[in-house]
């Protein structure tokens, strides 16, 4: 038995004393506060044992309670035979209690099974020495506290027989108790043993699944950056000199942002710290409008910007700007081939409840609500097969959660898509501490 187990079986043994002290004093307050009227009531009820006793019992589980608490408990002090050793001492108590409140006819001798049953949560030789210590216990009973005379000749001898039936059943149950309750001690513990093997297994498995996810989701970012450098490539020698030029120049502005993407899966370092309980640099949802407004070029697609307030922000710029780029990209591939082939896609950038709201609409069809649906699980994709893994929003909403925002999707079949993204002014981490 681990310490934790046994710190659980000393704390449940201080309240079931608790409860017996307070069954012990709610008993001689009754027998004394009862109407004469009610006094055959307390027939029902086992036979009290003197004040004097009752004091003596108050007071020893009273200290033993405290002296366990704050020697025991408090100090980390259980253990396997501290447990088995308080048990024993209360078995015996509890004997003494029984022997000056009638005996063997006391009905609670039935809370003998309480020390049995926490027993069965130490070891199986602590169970048996209980087991073994009430049923002796309560065969003492017999000795210390010897039936009636009447009871022993006549029709009362039924009753003698009955009492001394009753420790023979008692024995019999305790027996079957202490194998039975130790069996299903034994189970659960084995149960755990192997929850705990196959939580083990799904750690290691989540991890070889971020793994992928990780591949995935640089696939997913080179793939923009790759793509337009590969059609630009193969339009340079039908291009002149000056649009050549220009073709160079965003040839390098991808090839650096390629290196960007490589160097924070490289190093994850600086993505890390921007997430510390400082924040970042401040920035403004304005200066996010004009980064992405002049980045906008895209064929037969324009991006508007609608700016309501001018929010200031210190969640890490890049993340963000990474994020609603994948939401604008997801959006020019829904505008594709729509309408006349000339669509619009709004960037809407406003202040909401003392935080940041960012919604991207699109013209394009719209999807099924059967669709939307799973529209944030990973690899699911409404492209053709090798246009896409299907990780864009999966890990947008990832990385939206890490800066303690929410990402929702409202689409409508035939009248496009809009993906709304909220943020809190601070990070998450600032305003948690």
């Amino acid at each position: 038995m681990s310490d934790s187990a046994a710190h659980i079986t000393l704390r449940a043994l201080i309240s079931a004393r608790w409860v017996l002290l307070g069954l012990l004093a709610a008993t001689q307050v009754v027998e004394m506060a009862l109407p004469d009227g009610l006094k055959p009531l307390l027939a029902w009820f086992p036979i009290p044992p003197h004040p004097s006793w009752v004091l003596i019992v108050l007071a020893f589980w009273s200290v033993a309670n405290l002296a366990t608490k704050r020697l025991v408990l408090d100090r980390g002090r259980a253990s396997q035979r501290a447990a088995g050793v308080h048990l024993l001492v209360d078995a015996a108590a509890l004997t003494t209690l029984l022997a000056v409140s009638g005996g063997p006819t006391n009905p609670f001798t039935t809370v003998y099974f309480v020390p049995i049953t926490l027993a069965t949560q130490v070891s199986p030789r602590w169970t048996w020495a209980l087991a073994a210590m009430c049923l002796a216990g309560f065969a003492s009973l017999f000795a210390v506290e010897p039936l009636p005379e009447p009871l022993e000749a006549g029709h009362g001898a039924h009753f003698s027989g009955h009492l001394r039936g009753l420790w023979i059943a008692f024995g019999v149950t305790g027996v079957l108790v202490t194998v039975f309750v130790h069996r299903i001690a034994l189970s659960l513990a084995q149960s755990r043993l192997e929850l705990t093997r196959l939580r083990d297994q799904a750690i290691q498995d989540r991890h070889f699944a971020a793994l992928g996810t990780l591949a995935a989701g640089a696939a997913h970012e080179l793939g923009t950056p790759l793509g337009t450098i590969q059609l630009l490539v193969g339009e340079l020698p039908h291009m002149d000199e000056a649009e050549r030029d220009r073709a160079l120049a965003t040839m390098r502005e991808q090839v650096s942002r390629c290196k960007d993407i490589v160097g924070r899966m490289a190093s994850p370092e600086p993505g890390v710290r921007s997430f510390g309980t400082h924040g970042g640099e401040p920035w403004t949802l304005s200066s996010l409008g004009k980064r992405l407004q002049a980045e906008a070029d895209h064929e037969g697609v324009s991006l508007r910007v609608q700016l309501e307030g001018d929010l200031e922000l210190r969640q890490p710029r890049e993340s963000v700007e990474q994020i609603v780029r994948e939401l604008i990209s997801n959006a020019v591939d829904a505008c594709a081939g729509c309408r006349d082939g000339s669509a619009w896609i709004t960037l809407h950038l406003a202040e909401l409840g003392g935080g940041a709201l960012v919604e991207v609409r699109d013209e394009g069809e719209g999807m099924e609500p059967e669709v939307a649906v799973h529209a944030f699980e990973p690899f699911f994709s409404t492209k053709a097969e090798g246009e896409g893994m299907g990780m864009g929003l999966y890990l947008a909403r990832a990385q939206v959660r890490q800066l303690g925002g929410q990402l929702e999707l409202d689409s409508t079949p035939g009248d496009g898509t809009t993906l709304r993204l909220t943020l809190p002014a601070q990070p998450t981490s600032t305003r948690s501490a």
